[in-house]
């Protein structure tokens, strides 16, 4: 039987017991849904529930996305998954995810699911951009780096820095104030990931930015970057499942916000990038 305890998913694995794979996350060994095979004869069927607490749709794809790769898609040549939801917000996230309705199954074909899984840009020590990407989950190997961008944006029209709030129901520091990061999908310039990711985030376009450096943390590589806005303060858009609330900060409120435990720690790691460069700012 495949271990699924190696499952290089950062924040879940899976165990086996009486006929189902629980879904574990890593941080706490918790519980947190379950992975059933209904039958696997000419399909793989499966079971698919995550428990109402952790009705998050980023860790409910997670989930699906890690058991289906590293349990059967590249072990086995299964060309049909039908997956049986069990509620409805499951559903929710199987409607999203390229999954086509057939009776009570949802089913995809190998191929498509394949297509449709991010793909990262990796990058050396050196920060060459490497020919293949990293697909997200894969084990990241010795030496090689996802690349991540940071933006933390500043609105000209109000002077102010943007921080949003992370939503209680994510697993990875929840209800947590953050400024905006996401992966550099593969083959995409830095450059263009920043501006994606802010408008994805906060609906707000980047008209200019400045690049602060780079941090290597574990097996991935944040480039830092101040996104320049100028907007309305009260047009930002927030992405639903990823963020609740927002506020714009004067730098004193940011350096402030940043020296205690209401941001995630790796962001206080690398805000020392952006508290260097905001005290020799001249505006």
């Amino acid at each position: 039987m495949y271990n699924l305890n190696k499952i290089y998913s950062t924040r879940l694995y899976f165990k086996y017991d009486n006929d189902i794979y629980n879904v574990i996350y890593k941080s706490n060994d918790k519980i947190i849904g379950f992975i059933k095979e209904i039958n696997n004869d000419n399909y793989l069927i499966i079971e698919f529930n995550i428990i109402d607490e952790y009705q998050n749709i980023g860790l409910q794809t997670e989930a699906l996305r890690e058991y289906l790769r590293y349990k059967y898609l590249w072990e086995k040549k299964i060309d049909i998954i039908r997956v049986y939801p069990k509620n409805e917000k499951t559903i929710n996230v199987l409607n999203k995810r390229w999954f086509i309705k057939e009776n009570n199954y949802y089913i995809i074909n190998k191929e498509i699911y394949l297509s449709h899984i991010e793909k990262l840009s990796l990058f050396d020590s050196n920060l060459n951009l490497l020919d293949y990407p990293n697909l997200r989950g894969e084990e990241i190997k010795n030496n090689t780096y996802a690349g991540i961008v940071d933006i933390l944006i500043y609105n000209e029209n109000n002077n102010k820095y943007l921080v949003t709030l992370r939503d209680i129901n994510k697993v990875t520091s929840p209800g947590k104030w953050e400024f905006t990061c996401g992966g550099i999908d593969y083959k995409e310039k830095i450059s263009d990931a920043l501006k994606r990711e802010a408008f994805e985030e906060t609906g707000l376009n980047v008209i200019n930015y400045i690049y602060l450096g780079h941090t290597f943390i574990k097996d991935l590589v944040y480039f830092s970057h101040i996104g320049i806005v100028n907007t309305n303060p009260d047009s930002v858009i927030l992405q639903k499942g990823e963020t609740t609330d927002y506020k714009w900060l004067t730098k004193e409120e940011l350096f402030q916000l940043y020296g205690t435990d209401l941001v995630p720690n790796t962001q206080k790691m690398r805000f020392n990038l952006f508290k260097e460069y905001i005290l020799k700012w001249k505006w």
